[in-house]
């Protein structure tokens, strides 16, 4: 009989928690040993913990590390051309606007065509239920007015919450002072996203939204 192991929690937090923590605390770090914002805020943003982590574990570089790789070195190559520490905030917080057309995605499939979340939820339901399952829950979209209005709702939060948090990273980037920017730009997704995760395990649990 073979038996699967369960993830180990700390497998998938410790990566999240090291991207959330450890650019701020080496941003401030370095701050506080004397080093000027624009290096303080090249050495924070080099590499992010997640490839890290994952290249120390595997020992291989994979297609996706090494396109997030990619971005960054451009990233600070612009930014290296004008020296200015706002400059590698304000690429930051671009480079996160791809949270906010992910956003607008799930709106407007709102509007348009079946709501986003039954495309991401898929291969959830499917690893959870089953083929017949997954067949069930995608067919109460047909049956059940009252399901596709719940699932509308839940994308419609859900793409408001992610371009809201697109639109706050890019005023802090440009308009807060340079120094309290990282600290505040690594803490706005996170203060969006837990109270969007109560709300989600909530709503769909009394609307009968899961598999």
């Amino acid at each position: 009989m073979t038996t699967h192991a369960a993830p180990r929690r700390g497998g998938v937090l410790i990566p999240l928690l090291l991207d959330l923590a450890l650019p701020v605390a080496l941003y401030y770090g370095l701050r506080a040993a004397g080093i000027d914002q624009w290096w303080s805020l090249l050495w924070s943003a080099a590499v992010p913990a997640t490839v890290v982590v994952r290249l120390v574990r595997t020992r291989n570089l994979d297609f996706f590390a090494l396109l997030i790789l990619s971005v960054i070195a451009l990233g600070l190559a612009l930014s290296a051309l004008t020296g200015d520490p706002r400059a590698l905030l304000i690429r930051e917080a671009w480079t996160g606007m791809l949270g906010g057309l992910i956003g607008v995605w799930l709106l407007a499939s709102v509007a348009y065509g079946r709501p986003a979340l039954m495309v991401i939820f898929r291969s959830f339901v499917l690893a959870k239920a089953g083929p017949d399952g997954l067949s069930a829950w995608e067919g109460r979209r047909h049956q059940d007015a009252a399901f596709r209005r719940g699932l509308r709702v839940l994308t419609a939060v859900w793409g408001v919450a992610s371009l809201l948090n697109a639109l706050l990273q890019l005023a802090f980037a440009y308009l807060l002072p340079v120094d309290a920017a990282p600290a505040a730009m690594q803490v706005c997704w996170p203060s969006i996203a837990a109270p969007l995760l109560f709300f989600h395990l909530a709503y769909t649990k009394r609307h009968g939204l899961r598999a």
